[in-house]
């Protein structure tokens, strides 16, 4: 039996719309919000780079930040504690010392040998011959001798001395001359103020002298008087010092080399 041509053709047209179907129902649905896996897992780069959370900073921030603390008041080199196994950084409280000073130098110790994973600090760090930190009131700090003050910190409104780096000169019978540091603080302070200048004298010995004008919620900042708690930044400065590549004596020119121009 022989189809007539039309028919022929609408039949055609059938299979080939069937066949078409078929093909389709195969194909994997377009879903917004989902992806294909891939065989290959590299990430495609794309042209806008992700931005940084908030609290991270860059190599260049750590090293700029630890320049301006390791360098500033009475010094233009590494001051630079280098921990040895029985050999340790120890601290002399003196004056009108109180219970809550003393507690706080060994919780500073013990918090400063974590986080440079570091034995600058044995359990107990305070000693009668140790780096001398001594409270005196305001009236004896003003006694002073002048010439022996090489740096020191006045409160703004009244002139009264809050802080002073003081270095004076021992003569020997053999007439050696030999320059000694001690750190006075005015005992009239209380709270987070007198526990922000007894750090900053802690930190000093350490080899932190300076200040930074950048980050105020530091314990560095220049115009701070009751930061005590380290930023993230400050931690990674004073890590730094423990770079094998930092060493005692080094110059502001050289560690600028080493950590910003390198």
């Amino acid at each position: 039996m022989k189809l007539k041509t039309p028919v022929f053709f609408a039949l055609l047209a059938v299979s080939f719309i069937l066949i078409s179907g078929c093909l389709t129902s195969q194909q994997t649905p377009d879903t917004p919000g989902t992806s294909l896996p891939t065989t290959d897992s590299t990430p495609v780069p794309t042209t806008e780079p992700t931005p940084l959370p908030s609290s991270t900073f860059t190599r260049e921030e750590v090293g700029q930040l630890f320049i301006d603390i390791a360098y500033g008041c009475d010094n233009i080199w590494i001051n630079k504690v280098t921990p040895a196994p029985g050999i340790h950084l120890f601290y002399s409280l003196e004056g009108q010392v109180t219970d809550g000073d003393r507690d706080f130098v060994t919780r500073f110790a013990g918090k400063y040998n974590l986080i440079t994973m570091t034995e600058t600090f044995s359990d107990d760090p305070l000693s009668v011959k140790g780096n001398p930190v001594i409270f005196y009131p305001a009236n004896s700090m003003n006694s002073l001798e002048k010439s022996f003050i090489s740096c020191q910190e006045r409160d703004p409104e009244t002139g009264t001395p809050i802080y002073i780096i003081y270095k004076p000169i021992i003569e020997y019978p053999s007439g050696e001359q030999v320059v000694t540091t001690k750190i006075y603080i005015n005992s009239d302070l209380t709270g987070a103020e007198r526990t922000h200048y007894l750090q900053r004298a802690l930190l000093y010995y350490l080899g932190f002298p300076g200040q930074t004008y950048t980050y105020p919620d530091s314990v560095f900042y220049y115009e701070t008087r009751s930061n005590v708690e380290f930023t993230p930044i400050d931690i990674e400065a004073i890590k730094t010092m423990y770079n094998p590549a930092i060493y005692w004596g080094m110059s502001i020119p050289e560690a600028r080399w080493l950590l910003l121009d390198n």
